[in-house]
Parts: structure tokens; C-alpha cells; sequence
């Protein structure tokens, strides 16, 4: 621990910076930045179940599991820690009795130590990737039990053997860890922690947390989806697109950072292009050919009204984005080649005929082009995509038990 602390002390400065043009980047206020420090902690008293949810994707997870708790007739005060704000944003719209959100202040011993003065959690409950020595070590001397769950590690974590000795110590200090896929577990395995602590349940993301009765459309027209794009795909993709010269159909785009959108728009060529922004509340014309959905809590219903869907992170080396939403409504989803955060459900999903995954942006216009033209296609894609999603519906009271077993 005291090799990791030294390590992040002195890279402390290249931290706080990037930490600050985070903070003007979101247009998130100071408080944001003093909160991610450990300062102006908001005290909760009372028995509270504590999750941790990095950003979005994590953050529905951990609303699922507090809704399941809540229907099994727990009445503790639910704390989620983010470190987005887009998250808080959806905890914010969250109609969950009980439920607390602050920043999770970055792993500086100084700054962890304060945030477990005012909070005094009964369990520690972190959703996916987030292994924080310093903040997993003060469970531990506090007597807090930690588990993982939906447990994954990601291509960064794995390669990085220099912090091994430290990911060893920190995982002999988690009580358990419930992985997502036999893959993970291994990888887990491989890092140093004990096989005794590691169970495989499934994929969280999998549930139906779909709540909506009614959806809402957006969109008057007939539309493609490109949602949860990162930098540099929206400009593939819209390229791509406009090769097509269809008239009828619209591309909307969903950016991942709907706070990218000057960066998006600087890709492009304005001038040449019909281009009307939601956030702007810009009205879509008959020759609007892209839309750009620069909104936050909108995606679930820009999905359901959608041809199909073309799931983002996946045309650069991010690792995909999470296309189980996109499945669960019966939509055919179409993928780039750098799936590796979705390795196994990319797996199956293709075996089954469920996914269509193109290995470059110049397979755009032809898979595009393709499924227009064939409602059949994409109504059997679909189907197949949706029989996957709802035979995953027991994984959820599955991590709700072993969750229920240390509250009890």
C-alpha cells in the first residue's frame, strides 16, 4: 500500500489537472471538483447499503439491485457513489424511496479517510471494474464487508503488471466477488484472488429493468440509431451514411458525452450537411439527414421507436458500450470489431444470429443499406436478440441473495 500511495501522490498534479478540465468539460461546478477531494461530504446517519457505480452502465445496475431490495422489503437508506455527473443525473430521475447520492472522492488516503468519517456503511457493494486499494483497505479496517459484483476487469487492468503486487493485496481484502462470465473469473484467477471468493452469476446487465409502460416518440420520422458513440465514430458513421442518399430514413445520433457535441459538430462539415440538435431544441425538417440526440435519459425511448440500432464504442478501441437494452426491445443491433468489454455476450449473440458485427466503418453503408431493405431480416435478428435477453431474467435475485445474506 505504501507503493501505491507514494505512486499516487506523485502523480497527484497530472490528476488534479485532469480532474479540473473534467470538471469545466461536463460544466459540472466547484463542488464537483471538492467533492471528488473528499470535501463537503453531506453526512447520512442510519443504517445505509452503500453501492459504487463508476458512471452510467453501472449506475443502472446499481438502481436495479436497489429496486430489487426495496421489493424484498429492506427499508435501509441506499447510498450510490458515481464519479459522472451524467450519473447522478439518472439517480437524480430515480423515483427509489431512500436513495442518497454523492461523488466518490478519488483513492488519495486522505481524501478516502475522510468520506468514511461521514458515512458509516453496513456493506460495500461495487459494480464492475472500480478496485480502489485505498477505499477496499479502509472497508477492511473498519469492518465493513466489500463485494464486487457483475465482476469484470478490463483490458487495462489485465495488462498492467506493474501494479499486480497491489491488485493482489486489495483482492485478498473483498469478501467476495460475483463475476459476470467464466472468463472473468479467470481473469480474476490470474490478478491473485482466491478461488474460494469468486462466484459466477451471470450478467447483471442481461435483466429487465425496463420500466416504461409507455414510450414516448421523439422522433416523427423514421430513424436509425447510432447510440453510445465515442470520438471520432460519429464522424465514420455519418460519412458512411450520407453515402446512402436516403431521404426517408434518418440517422440520429446519441453521443455516449452528450457534453461532446462542440466536439462533434467540429468533425464535421456543417455547410454541406442538414443537421438538427436536440439539446437546441431544433426542429426536424423533411431534409434533415442527421439528428444528433446531445440528451441525457432519452436513449431508452430513441432505442424503442429505432430501425435498428448501431451500438458505439465499438468502431475505435474502446471496448464496445453496452448493447443488452438494445436486445431486450427486439432490435437488430449492429456492431463495430472492438467488442472485448462484451466478449462473451458478443459470443453469443452472434452464434445465435442475434448481432451483426462489421469489422470496419466501410462495411457501413452496405449493412445499413441491407437491413432497410429487409424488414424480415431485422425482425428475425430481433427476435433471436430479444429470446437471448429474457432468458437471463433469474440473474438478478441470484446477486440479490448473496447481497441479502450479508444484511441479514
Amino acid at each position: 500500500m505504501l507503493k501505491y500511495n507514494l505512486l499516487l501522490y506523485l502523480i497527484s498534479p497530472y490528476i488534479l489537472i485532469r480532474l479540473f478540465f473534467n470538471t469545466i468539460k461536463t460544466k459540472s461546478n466547484l463542488g464537483f471538483f471538492i467533492k471528488r477531494l473528499g470535501y463537503n461530504i453531506n453526512p447520512i446517519s442510519g443504517k445505509l447499503v452503500w453501492f459504487h457505480a463508476a458512471s452510467v452502465g453501472e449506475t443502472k445496475i446499481a438502481l436495479a439491485l436497489c429496486n430489487e431490495l426495496r421489493k424484498k422489503g429492506f427499508h435501509d437508506k441506499l447510498l450510490v457513489t458515481t464519479n459522472t455527473k451524467s450519473s447522478k443525473n439518472i439517480i437524480n430521475n430515480s423515483k427509489i424511496e431512500n436513495l442518497y447520492h454523492c461523488y466518490l472522492p478519488i483513492d488519495f488516503y486522505f481524501a478516502t479517510k475522510r468520506f468514511f468519517k461521514y458515512l458509516n456503511p453496513r456493506i460495500c457493494i461495487i459494480i464492475e471494474t472500480e478496485i480502489w486499494p485505498n477505499l477496499i483497505s479502509m472497508c477492511k479496517k473498519h469492518a465493513i464487508p466489500s463485494i464486487i459484483v457483475n465482476a469484470r476487469l478490463s483490458k487495462r487492468t489485465t495488462d498492467g503488471n506493474i501494479f499486480k503486487d497491489i491488485y493482489k493485496y486489495t483482492l485478498s481484502n473483498i469478501n467476495e466477488i460475483l463475476c459476470k462470465s467464466e472468463k472473468e473469473k479467470e481473469k480474476y484467477i490470474k490478478l491473485g484472488s482466491e478461488k474460494e471468493k469468486i462466484k459466477v452469476l451471470g450478467n447483471l446487465k442481461f435483466i429487465n429493468n425496463i420500466s416504461k409502460n409507455e414510450h414516448i416518440n421523439l422522433i416523427e420520422r423514421k430513424y436509425i440509431l447510432a447510440a453510445s458513440t465515442h470520438h471520432d465514430e460519429e464522424l465514420q458513421i455519418i460519412k458512411e451514411w450520407l453515402k446512402l442518399k436516403n431521404q426517408k430514413i434518418l440517422l440520429v445520433v446519441a453521443p455516449r458525452h452528450p457534453e461532446r457535441l462542440g466536439d462533434i459538430l467540429a468533425q464535421l462539415p456543417l455547410s454541406a450537411i442538414n443537421i438538427s440538435i436536440r439539446s437546441k431544441a431544433e426542429k426536424i425538417r423533411k431534409d434533415t439527414q442527421i439528428y444528433i440526440a446531445d440528451t441525457f435519459g432519452e436513449l431508452d425511448d430513441l432505442i424503442y421507436f429505432s430501425e435498428f440500432v448501431f451500438m458505439g464504442g465499438s468502431l475505435i478501441d474502446h471496448g464496445g458500450q453496452n448493447f443488452i437494452e438494445a436486445a431486450k426491445y427486439g432490435k437488430t443491433i449492429v456492431v463495430g470489431p472492438f467488442m472485448y468489454n462484451f466478449i462473451d455476450e458478443t459470443e453469443e449473440f452472434l452464434k445465435k444470429s442475434a448481432l451483426l458485427m462489421i469489422k470496419n466503418s466501410d462495411m457501413i453503408k452496405p449493412t445499413f443499406d441491407k437491413l432497410l431493405r429487409s424488414k424480415n431480416k431485422r425482425e428475425q435478428i430481433g427476435k433471436n436478440a430479444k429470446i437471448i435477453a429474457e432468458s437471463k431474467n433469474n440473474i438478478l435475485k441470484d446477486y440479490c441473495k448473496i447481497i441479502e445474506s450479508y444484511l441479514n
